[in-house]
C-alpha cells in the first residue's frame, strides 16, 4: 500500500540552511536522542515553538525500593486473600500508600 498523497498545504517545500559548530551539532544530537526524535524533527519542533520533552528519566533508588516493598505486600495479601481470609483494610492501606508513592514519582518527572 502506497503512502497517501499530501495536500498542497502539507508538503514541506521550503528549505532552511543552518551552520553549527561540531559541539552544537553534538548537543543537538544528544537532545534529539533524549526526546526520541530525529535531529530534523527535534529542530523543527523547537523552531516552531512546540514542546519537546525528554524521554530520559532519573530513577531514584529509594523510590524503586519503596515500590518494590509495596509489590511484596500486595503479593502477600493476594496469597492470603486466596486462602479465604478478609484483608480489605490492608488493601485500602496499600492502595493509599501506592497512590502516595506514585504521586511523588510523578512530581519528579514533571507529571500532574
Amino acid at each position: 500500500m502506497a503512502r497517501p498523497t499530501k495536500a498542497e498545504n502539507e508538503k514541506r517545500t521550503e528549505r532552511y540552511n543552518l551552520r553549527l559548530t561540531l559541539a552544537e551539532r553534538e548537543w543537538l544530537a544528544s537532545q534529539a536522542r533524549a526526546a526520541g526524535l530525529s535531529e530534523i524533527d527535534y529542530v523543527r519542533r523547537r523552531i516552531l515553538g512546540q514542546t519537546v520533552t525528554s524521554r530520559q528519566t532519573v530513577t531514584d533508588p529509594a523510590l524503586i525500593a519503596e515500590l518494590n516493598a509495596i509489590g511484596h505486600n500486595v503479593n502477600q495479601l493476594a496469597r492470603a486473600t486466596h486462602t479465604g481470609r478478609q484483608f480489605q483494610q490492608y488493601w485500602r492501606e496499600i492502595g493509599d500508600e501506592l497512590r502516595r508513592v506514585l504521586a511523588r514519582a510523578l512530581e519528579g518527572v514533571g507529571g500532574p
